[in-house]
C-alpha cells in the first residue's frame, strides 16, 4: 500500500511540482488511510533532490513545499471542518444524552476558548506540531464551531509551519523519508486512540457525575 501511495505521491511531485504537493496535502487531508507526513517528507527528498543548504534551497522549500502544504491543509480540513460544523450539534442533540453531553455544554466550551487569547497558541501548536492528527484538530474545531476566519488562519499558517519543519527533515535525511514518514504516521496513529480514550473517559466520568 505504502509502494503504490510513494510512486503516485512521486508521480506528482515530477510532473506537476507545487501543483502536485498541494493537490497531495488536500487528498492526503480528507482521505485518513494516507500517511499525513508522507506528502510533505516525501515532496522535499524528490525535489530538493539532497541539495546543499542555501538561500535558494531553502526558498525552494517555502514556495514549493511550504505554501503550498498550507494551502492544500487549509482546503482539505475545512471540508472535514463543515462536516464537523454541521453534523456536530444535530448529533449531539439526538445522541448527546446517552453521552451524559448537552449542545449547551458545546457552546459554553467554545465561548470560553473564543474569548481566551490563548486560543490563537494552542491551535496554532496543534497544527505545526508533525505528530498531531490533522483530521482531529478539523473535527474538534467543527464541532465547537471555532470561528472560521481564526481556524483558517491557523490551520494555514501551523500547515506551513509544519512543512517546513518536516520537510527539512525529509531534505536532510531523505534516503530515510519512508521509515520517518511511518514512525510519524504510527505516533499519530496513537494519539488518535489515546484522544478517543479520553473522550470517553470524559463521557463516562460525565455520567458518574451526574448520578
Amino acid at each position: 500500500m505504502l509502494e503504490y501511495l510513494t510512486e503516485i505521491v512521486n508521480m506528482f511531485f515530477m510532473q506537476y511540482g507545487a501543483l502536485g504537493v498541494f493537490i497531495g496535502t488536500v487528498i492526503e487531508e480528507i482521505i485518513a488511510p494516507i500517511p499525513s507526513t508522507l506528502i510533505i517528507i516525501a515532496s522535499s527528498f524528490f525535489m530538493l533532490n539532497s541539495a546543499p543548504i542555501t538561500l535558494e534551497s531553502v526558498a525552494k522549500l517555502i514556495f514549493f513545499i511550504s505554501l503550498p502544504v498550507g494551502f492544500g491543509m487549509t482546503i482539505g480540513s475545512t471540508i472535514i471542518y463543515a462536516a464537523c460544523y454541521y453534523l456536530g450539534k444535530p448529533f449531539v442533540e439526538r445522541y448527546g444524552k446517552y453521552l451524559g453531553l448537552k449542545w449547551s455544554d458545546i457552546k459554553k466550551f467554545n465561548d470560553r476558548i473564543s474569548n481566551q487569547k490563548r486560543d490563537y497558541l494552542y491551535i496554532y501548536i496543534a497544527r505545526a506540531v508533525p505528530v498531531i492528527p490533522s483530521v482531529a484538530i478539523s473535527g474538534f474545531c467543527g464541532v465547537v464551531r471555532y470561528n472560521l476566519k481564526k481556524y483558517l488562519i491557523l490551520t494555514f499558517f501551523g500547515g506551513v509551519t509544519r512543512a517546513f519543519i518536516l520537510g527539512f527533515v525529509g531534505w536532510q535525511f531523505g534516503t530515510y523519508y519512508k521509515n520517518i514518514s511511518m514512525g510519524l504516521s504510527n505516533i499519530e496513529e496513537i494519539l488518535v486512540i489515546i484522544i478517543i480514550v479520553a473522550i470517553i473517559g470524559y463521557v463516562v466520568y460525565k455520567k458518574k457525575k451526574s448520578k
